[in-house]
């Protein structure tokens, strides 16, 4: 408690900020006094996230946003790390090229092939359907805007909980102009981007940029390396005093393995024992040796502790031979933006074609090993007319979004594996209309409406395969350590071929050319009889489905003086259902919000106080969860559900302070009240028909109820509880302060971040919550006056705070964690041209 007061008053001297003082500002933006003094005022950001040019002052949305140079300087690389701008964001990975996003705990723990996201993830106009962690779509970059909230009507399907767009840096008209970057830190990392912009003739630019870095891993393993690779280039031409078109080419790798993540401990078994913390499965921690900040799965101590205390069923072998983590991902997209000014109207079209091949293999919750080889192809069109009939303000727009993903994965548990291929096919289309009536100079009404109509459809084969230890003791549970786990592979042929075949004499095995039904005797064989055996289930999936919505915004918006603006909204918004492949789970229905927003947006003291108020009430319906759960067959399995209702309300406060021409403090608090009304599923029994109730429980923190007909399940409700990744408190606060040194000018900065404590494990276990963090960064740019050049020395998570951003349970019930990143440090140099 007492370090924590300590660092919270430290905070006290962070930033986040974003401001610059009026010598940089546009002539027209400069105050001054009467005698001809330039005032200092706060910077204003452009934001188009309502279709429409405007400041972000000016934009009545919750809403966060940042210029490309405030994202360098806090570290923002790629989505992982926004929430360092956005307090109501929590980004979450969850191995391999998979991220999840939640914002005020909406959201889902990892985004697969056949998933839909919560949060709609736009790069330079463009929504992408699989949002994984590229980094090109942070290189180059103007802005990056977060907006807070359902986004059905201008953004259409799955934006229940908002929308991120992702803005770079557009040629300009006749300036030959860019800059050249390079850094070092520790972990091994460095650096290199540069971006240039050349006017080709007076009514054509180009614009290149490109990046590399890469750095070593972050746990003692060796894992959560990195190496990035992203190009992006650009044409812009004024082909017609009323015709303009920009050209937008990207290609970007990424490599490394991928997070790392750290071993807790292990939830046991102890039958008949209903009165521990979670009944029937005592909780075994793991050693220091294991449990210290980033250590790794694969150091020998923590392979030794799991081979020591957990055991997977229905083998019963020693969980050994963890597959070590890669990633291999491409990604390429074209875009254009063709602009139309017609006198009566402007028309936009942007069409745009992306694709991504993934190749990955992590260990997740964690598994033995998950693969994924994923390609994903996505087309889409937008067309966009507006203009204004006084007193009226109109966009009319058109959408269509096709998308066709073709995957092979497996996922392995040792005693069990997973195997499917599947192609799935989503087709979108959408009408949208939003209009601004003007009562007067100062009063406005809103209203906006989108019918979007969904098809989609999957055709996938899969296979699930068991090894079941025969072995039928008293008094203990079975034992078959010298039958061999399953062994990795990305199909059923590739993990059956890695089985000594001897282990199968003298039967056949499960696998000639297509997987074969049925149950295998599996060795080694002792006296003629096997000690366990392998069960293969091959099943298909063939799906289609659709949705039909219309959904909705109204708002009233007041300027009460020039410099503040009252508003109040409600919106609508759905998030498309889709496909699992998972037995019994195969589809899962739309989810449905509904949200209410009143906000005040200021400035005061001469544009030198900027204070926004948002108060908020959403309410859920069929709140989708995609997670780690059991399918009908006992197997753990990723797959969506629908848990249910929640309410999630609360206040968010951001404000920056300019108190001087050379300092400057920002901040931001959140207080979140989210809660699950309604979070009830059914989970498998596994016992035997002849075990009595309650013998097999889940492993899980929620209420458990034992069902034994028709079927023996469980009911298990969640309701009442937070929902994941909310803290009831974030506060962001911070300090930027500019020395004038001669002819240089030295800025310093300070960032700090608190959350309370969160849940960020789905089984809610005593031991799943986060507990509370601080953060700290900072940094130190010196330039010359003319800002030709600059060097900057930074340090991030000063305080080297391991803060977790999941909690699963895997194969074995080994309880894990993955992390934000740990306290890095180094030195950048920028020459500007």
């Amino acid at each position: 408690m007492q370090q924590n007061i300590l660092l919270s008053s430290a905070m006290a001297l962070a930033l986040s900020s974003h401001a610059v003082w009026a010598q940089d500002a546009p002539a027209g933006d400069i105050n001054r006094n009467t005698d001809n003094d330039i005032a200092i005022r706060l910077e204003e950001i452009v934001v188009t996230a309502q279709r429409t040019a405007e400041s972000l002052q000016d934009a009545a949305i919750p809403i966060n946003a940042a210029t490309g140079a405030e994202l360098a300087r806090v570290g923002v690389a790629d989505a992982t790390s926004l929430n360092k701008i956005a307090p109501a964001l929590f980004v979450t990975a969850g191995g391999g090229a998979n991220a999840g996003y939640f914002v005020r705990g909406v959201g889902n723990f990892t985004n697969n092939g056949y998933t839909n996201p919560a949060i709609a993830f736009n790069i330079d106009g463009v929504y992408i359907g699989r949002p994984s962690s590229t980094i090109a779509s942070f290189l180059d970059i103007d802005r990056v805007e977060v907006l807070k909230g359902p986004q059905g009507t201008l953004y259409g399907r799955n934006a229940t909980g908002g929308a991120i767009n992702v803005i770079p840096t557009k040629p300009q008209l006749g300036e030959n102009s860019g800059h050249v970057s390079a850094g070092f830190g520790n972990y091994d990392a460095y650096e290199v981007s540069g971006a240039a912009n050349l006017a080709v003739t007076d009514n054509v630019a180009v614009r290149f940029a490109a990046t590399v870095n890469e750095h070593d891993g972050y746990f003692d393993d060796g894992t959560g390396s990195a190496k990035d690779l992203a190009l992006r280039g650009q044409i812009y031409a004024e082909l017609t005093d009323q015709f303009n078109a920009r050209l937008s080419v990207d290609y970007s790798t990424q490599k490394g393995t991928g997070p790392g993540l750290n071993v807790h401990g292990v939830y046991g078994f102890a039958p008949f024992s209903p009165d521990l913390p979670v009944p029937n499965h005592p909780f075994i921690p793991a050693p220091a040796s294991v449990t210290a900040d980033f250590t790794g799965l694969h150091t020998p101590e923590t392979l030794a502790f799991i081979r020591d205390n957990a055991i997977a069923a229905p083998l019963f072998s020693p969980l050994e031979d963890y597959a070590y983590p890669f990633r291999d991902d491409a990604y390429f997209g074209v875009n254009a933006e063709l602009n139309f000014n017609m006198e009566w109207a402007d028309l936009v079209i942007i069409p745009s074609f992306r694709k991504s091949d993934l190749d990955n293999q992590f260990n997740g919750p964690p598994f033995k090993a998950a693969i994924n080889q994923d390609t994903a192809k996505q087309y889409s069109l937008e067309a966009r007319l507006s203009g204004d009939i006084d007193p009226v303000e109109w966009i009319l727009g058109a959408y269509y979004f096709n998308e066709n993903v073709k995957g092979v994965n497996s996922f392995n548990q040792f005693s069990t594996v997973t195997h499917n291929s599947f192609d799935s096919d989503t087709e979108s289309v959408a009408l949208f209309a939003r209009a601004t009536y003007n009562l007067s100079d100062n009063l406005r009404l809103v209203g906006g409406i989108r019918y979007t109509d969904e098809t989609r459809s999957i055709d996938a084969s899969a296979s699930s395969t068991a090894g079941v230890c025969l072995e039928d003791p008293v008094g203990r549970p079975p034992s078959c350590a010298q039958v061999p786990t399953l062994p990795v592979g990305l199909t059923l042929e590739d993990t059956i071929n890695g089985l000594d075949p001897s282990l199968f004499q003298p039967f056949r095995t499960p696998f000639d050319g297509n997987p074969i039904a049925g149950v295998y005797p599996y060795g080694p064989f002792i006296d003629g009889a096997p000690g366990a055996i392998l069960s293969v289930t091959p099943y298909a999936i063939q799906q289609s489905s659709g949705d039909q919505e219309v959904t909705w915004r109204a708002a009233v918006e007041y300027d009460v003086t020039q410099d503040n603006l009252l508003y109040a909204s409600f919106e609508t918004g759905f998030r498309a259902g889709g496909f699992n492949i998972t037995i019994g789970r195969e589809d899962y229905e739309p989810e449905f919000i509904d949200a209410y927003t009143i906000g005040s947006k200021n400035r005061f003291l001469d544009n030198r106080l900027e204070l926004n108020i948002e108060l908020f009430y959403w309410k859920y319906r069929g709140q989708q969860l995609a997670a780690l759960g059991v399918d009908t067959e006992g197997n753990n399995a990723f797959y969506t559900r629908n848990v249910g209702k929640s309410t999630i309300k609360g206040v968010d406060v951001d404000f920056q302070f300019l108190v001087a021409e050379n300092t400057l403090i920002r901040g931001a608090v959140q207080y979140l009240d989210a809660k699950y009304d309604s979070f009830v599923y059914d989970q498998v029994d596994l016992s035997d028909e002849t075990d009595p109730p309650n013998f097999l429980t889940p492993v899980t923190g929620c209420d458990a109820t034992q069902v034994m007909s028709p079927e023996r399940s469980f009911i298990i409700d969640c309701s009442g509880r937070d929902a994941l990744n909310s803290p009831d408190w974030t506060i962001n606060i911070g300090i930027q302060q500019t020395l004038l040194l001669g002819d240089f000018e030295l800025v310093g900065t300070v960032d700090g971040r608190y959350r309370s404590d969160r849940v960020i494990g789905f089984n809610y276990l005593p031991t799943g919550n986060s507990g509370s963090d601080v953060t700290l960064d900072a940094s130190l740019n010196l330039s010359p006056g003319d800002g030709t050049w600059s060097v900057t020395a930074y340090a991030r998570n000063l305080t080297n705070e391991a803060v977790p951003v999941t909690y699963q349970l895997g194969a074995g019930n080994v309880a894990s964690s993955t992390y934000q990143p740990p306290r890095t440090f180094g030195l950048r140099g920028t020459v500007n041209f």
